[in-house]
């Protein structure tokens, strides 16, 4: 379709305001605007195609035949416009609002607080995919995505929401007796990695760890972290803000810490406009974090 041959929306709308109100009064108080804007808008929409389209009769206005025809298409396709748009902002507000984040923080900071969430919000549906992987947020198939790391990720937007160190932790029981003094030294002792991650790689090579693979390591998923390093089964990478209560009971050992590095987790989302139930569970993880932080 050659856009440039039809007319102005504007004189469209005009026209069929003042088409079924037979008034450029009326039509002028729908839209807004005065009288004498409705009607030059008319008499260009009139210039534009050559024909006219109403005239005036008496102190009113009457269609001419062209006018009635192009009045009732008109009709008809802003009705269907309207419906087309009000569908697509109901289908917008009802579906779930998909968010994925890593199962570690999902377990200790998101969860303990859905019950305060559901509370404010329970009209709101939401599908969380707790996963160490690293999902293509272009995609649209998330709204949220929680991530831990600097803060950028190109091409997408980001928030702080929950500033945290790097640690290296343990149970006390495992390192008991055991020389932990430099990072070299960790190489003695058996890792757990959450799948889906390198993360006992990445920090040993940052410290500048080099060598031979590791034989005593024991991939498991995010949600069997916890409990396995409360046991004793390996030392593992993880988060402050998630470990931190199981440090404050002395359930788990700093070993190493990261710090001064401005890492934390982020809210990351596509850019562009959020849809309104987006904006409600961002705002709410935004102001939880603030409330707790302060």
């Amino acid at each position: 379709m050659d856009w440039s041959d039809l007319p102005p929306l504007s004189s469209l709308r005009a026209f069929e305001a003042a088409a079924r109100h037979l008034s450029f009064s009326a039509a002028g108080r729908e839209m807004n605007v005065t009288h004498a804007a409705v009607s030059q808008q008319v008499r260009r929409l009139e210039q534009h195609i050559g024909v006219a389209l109403l005239r005036r009769e008496g102190r009113g206005l009457v269609l001419t035949d062209p006018g009635a025809e192009l009045a009732a298409g008109l009709g008809e396709g802003f009705a269907k416009l309207r419906d087309t748009v009000e569908a697509v902002v109901a289908a917008g507000r009802e579906r779930p609002l998909r968010v994925t984040l890593t199962p570690h923080f999902a377990m200790s900071w998101l969860l303990p607080r859905m019950a305060s969430f559901r509370a404010e919000h329970p009209d709101l549906e939401l599908m969380l995919n707790p996963s160490a992987e690293v999902v293509d947020m272009g995609s649209g198939e998330y709204d949220l995505a929680i991530r831990y790391g600097g803060g950028t990720w190109p091409g997408l937007e980001a928030e702080p929401l929950v500033p945290s160190n790097f640690l290296v932790v343990a149970s006390p029981a495992l390192v008991a007796g055991k020389r932990v003094e430099t990072p070299a030294d960790l190489l003695q002792l058996p890792w757990l990695v959450e799948l889906g991650t390198d993360e006992m790689n990445d920090w040993l090579a940052r410290h500048g760890v080099t060598g031979g693979a590791k034989q005593d390591v024991t991939h498991v998923p995010g949600y069997m972290m916890a409990p396995m390093l409360r046991d004793g089964q390996g030392v593992a990478c993880a988060t402050r803000v998630v470990v931190e209560e199981d440090i404050t009971a002395g359930r788990l050992q700093v070993l190493f810490e990261d710090v001064d590095l401005g890492t934390g987790y982020h809210l990351v989302w596509r850019p562009g406009p959020m849809r309104p139930p987006l904006k409600r569970l961002v705002a709410w993880l935004k102001r939880r974090a603030r409330m707790e932080e302060g």
